[in-house]
């Protein structure tokens, strides 16, 4: 497959950080999605038209998408798309564990008691039986609430940085795994593990209940995007 006609019918996901991030995810959709499979060529005058857009986005959203390991560039080829599959999206998230969990270990002390307090206590009433008809945005929205707040106070640039970086990879994967209200209420329970080992100030712990936490995250994903 060495077109890219097949993008005409493919939902674009809406902006979410301008027009390079608007292409980088719905390039992602269509990669994930498995619209445009491996050895697809990406030509950038041709995404500039898809994208009412210039060639300058463009090309900036596939250097991006290289950096994710998605796309590659081939001499006097230009950008391929990579293979994607199963063994692809447990490395994704096995760089993901390390990140995040030396992010977690870092940030220990470094959070304040009373911030960290305040997301127990909204963990706990998420996690409460008697209130499961909380909505699934409030899960999420504490979820992404507690790795910004990790990733921000680490004390380490480069590893918050590449977390950052990876965030619209992930939002996408979330979005084609759709809602998995039962994996979302235990991802509750799941970082009230890191929360509570952080309270403790134990580093090691909260480490590993972060590292869990990711693990059962890609086998979530794994389920759904690649069901045996």
């Amino acid at each position: 497959m060495d077109t890219l006609d097949i993008l005409s019918s493919i939902d674009q996901p809406p902006a979410r950080a301008g027009l390079r991030q608007e292409i980088v995810r719905g390039l992602l959709h269509s990669i994930f999605r498995g619209d445009l499979p491996a050895q697809t060529r990406l030509v950038i005058l041709r995404l500039a038209e898809r994208f009412g857009t210039s060639s300058t986005p463009v090309r900036e959203a596939l250097v991006e998408l290289e950096g994710f390991g998605i796309v590659e560039f081939i001499h006097n080829r230009g950008a391929m798309v990579k293979p994607f599959g199963r063994d692809e999206l447990r490395e994704i998230y096995h760089f993901r564990r390390i990140l995040e969990a030396e992010a977690t270990r870092c940030a220990c002390g470094r959070i304040g008691t009373v911030t960290l307090e305040s997301l127990e206590e909204k963990l706990s009433k998420l996690a409460d039986p008697s209130r499961r008809r909380q909505s699934f945005q409030d899960m999420v929205a504490v979820d992404q609430q507690l790795h910004a707040l990790i990733a921000t106070a680490c004390g380490n640039q480069r590893i918050a940085q590449e977390i950052k970086k990876l965030n619209t990879l992930f939002q996408v994967i979330r979005e084609i795994v759709g809602v998995q209200r039962g994996a979302q209420e235990q991802a509750v329970v799941e970082h009230l593990a890191v929360i509570r080992a952080m309270l403790a100030d134990d580093a090691n712990a909260a480490a590993e209940a972060m590292a869990r936490h990711v693990n059962n995250s890609a086998e979530v994903a794994l389920a759904a995007m690649f069901p045996k």
